[in-house]
């Protein structure tokens, strides 16, 4: 390396130190929180998400009840509507999966 490289990076350098002091001056040091505060702040988190999950489960098993309570009566009321929509949902769910097979068989295909 010649003199003026070194130079260079030598200006390089102290210019660069220059600006991470201005940095470090311009913000605040980052103050870590105590252990005592972290434990407190993860149990906070963890009865706010249980309390959350219960009421989820709460509100899953009562839409739960409502539909098996409506097909209940759906089937005393009209055995052939309820057996009717019984074999569209059955049908639509065999269609769906062949699309999708014949779908998936087509882009492995494509693909080799």
């Amino acid at each position: 390396m010649s003199r003026t490289d070194e130079q260079d990076e030598q200006e390089l350098l102290t210019r660069l130190q220059q600006q991470m002091k201005v940095l470090d001056d311009a913000y605040e040091p980052v103050s870590i929180p105590s252990l005592a505060s972290l434990e407190v702040q993860v149990k906070e988190r963890r009865r706010i998400k249980r309390r959350k999950n219960l009421i989820e489960m709460f509100l899953f098993w009562i839409v739960g009840l409502m539909v098996i309570a409506s097909g209940a009566l759906l089937f005393l009321s009209a055995p052939a509507l309820y057996l009717g929509i019984q074999a569209i949902g059955v049908g639509a769910a065999v269609t769906a999966a062949i699309i999708w097979a014949g779908k998936n068989r087509k882009e492995e295909a494509h693909h080799e």
